[in-house]
């Protein structure tokens, strides 16, 4: 994994250098996730298309893009794939109707307005979120069509934050290529880090309008928990009995076609 410091992303990496069970590694410059692209400068753009990235997947619903759009950079192929789609009553995106009203600079505070965060408890909502986001997803259905798709090879996944949607997403990527559930932790749990100042940043000034529950409930938002992927990983599970079932019924990997993604992926 490489961190990318871009001004206009906080999340941007490159998800190689991982290693897997058999001891190989995942190439660099093949796979990215970051958090929304909205505030690329015209230099970051640039930079974008220096490392070869070819497409882009978008896991955002459709509020958000028109909300945030992604830019329009020259050569790379935009793929618009809601992981959540908005007629799903999920909290982890904007709650419909805030679309038709003003939007602030960020999500977490229109919440806050529209009183969410006095109905409801995040680590609930985000627990069955997880739960379900991994079993019969079209978007991650198409996701991991591109991936062996080597001409669609360097590839960007985001959503808003880069941490549920495209966590999720990342982690499918690197089950596909064989990294353990363990490695797959860490990277995702990486985002705390990487956020922390941030986050922190952010809770301290939501700090003086909100209460304690409150604003223990927009923690549960910005950061990411052990027990949310570990509910991805339960749930194929217990709806499959392996991950190399999961692999070859929902999306048509069996061993035969994983050793040929491993080949174009691995080094």
């Amino acid at each position: 994994m490489q961190i990318i410091p871009f001004q206009g992303t906080r999340n941007f990496r490159d998800m190689g250098g991982y290693q897997t069970v058999d001891g190989r590694k995942v190439k660099r410059g093949l796979f990215f996730r970051s958090d929304e692209l909205t505030a690329l400068s015209k230099q970051e753009l640039v930079e974008v298309q220096a490392l070869k990235i070819k497409t882009i997947v978008d896991y955002r619903d459709a509020s958000e893009v028109r909300h945030k759009p992604d830019p329009n950079i020259a050569g790379i192929m935009r793929l618009h794939l809601p992981a959540v789609p908005e007629t799903q009553a999920s909290q982890i995106n904007l709650p419909g109707y805030l679309d038709k009203q003003k939007r602030s600079s960020h999500y977490i505070l229109d919440l806050v307005q529209s009183g969410f965060f006095e109905r409801f408890r995040a680590e609930d909502l985000l627990l069955e979120l997880y739960s379900k986001l991994a079993i019969n997803n079209p978007s991650y259905k198409r996701l991991m069509e591109l991936i062996r798709l080597p001409d669609r090879l360097g590839l960007l996944h985001h959503c808003r934050a880069g941490k549920d949607r495209t966590g999720v997403g990342s982690a499918l990527i690197l089950l596909a290529l064989g990294v353990p559930e363990a490695t797959i932790m860490e990277d995702y749990l990486l985002t705390n880090e990487i956020m922390k100042t941030y986050n922190n940043e952010q809770l301290h000034l939501l700090s003086q309008n909100l209460n304690e529950t409150e604003l223990r409930n927009v923690e549960q938002m910005l950061f990411v928990k052990e027990a949310f992927m570990e509910a991805v990983f339960q749930s194929i599970k217990q709806t499959y009995g392996s991950i190399d079932v999961y692999l070859s019924i929902e999306f048509g990997l069996g061993q035969g076609e994983r050793e040929v993604l491993q080949e174009i992926c691995l080094e």
